[in-house]
């Protein structure tokens, strides 16, 4: 059953990267995002199918660029609308 949550977060980081490839700010933002929650999400699912302790680690530390990516593209998309 574990093997089709894996199955299932590979295609959700495959759709991202296609919603990244497909360009301009705000898509490349959401597919970042949506391939982040996927890897996430399998990470730690790893961690407790298998015991591997540092995936939950790099699951952690995966989160972080996505929250500061998300301040800062909305702080620069203020400053473009206040023109």
């Amino acid at each position: 059953m574990i093997e089709v949550l894996y199955a299932a977060m590979a295609a959700g980081v495959l759709s991202g990267v296609i919603i990244v490839l497909r360009g301009g700010p705000a898509n490349s933002l959401i597919g970042l995002n949506v391939a982040t929650i996927c890897a996430v999400t399998a990470l730690v699912a790893l961690d407790m199918d298998s015991g591997i302790s540092f995936s939950r680690d790099i699951a952690f530390y995966l989160i972080f660029p996505g929250v500061f990516g998300v301040i800062i593209f909305s702080r620069f998309m203020a400053e473009v609308a206040r023109g």
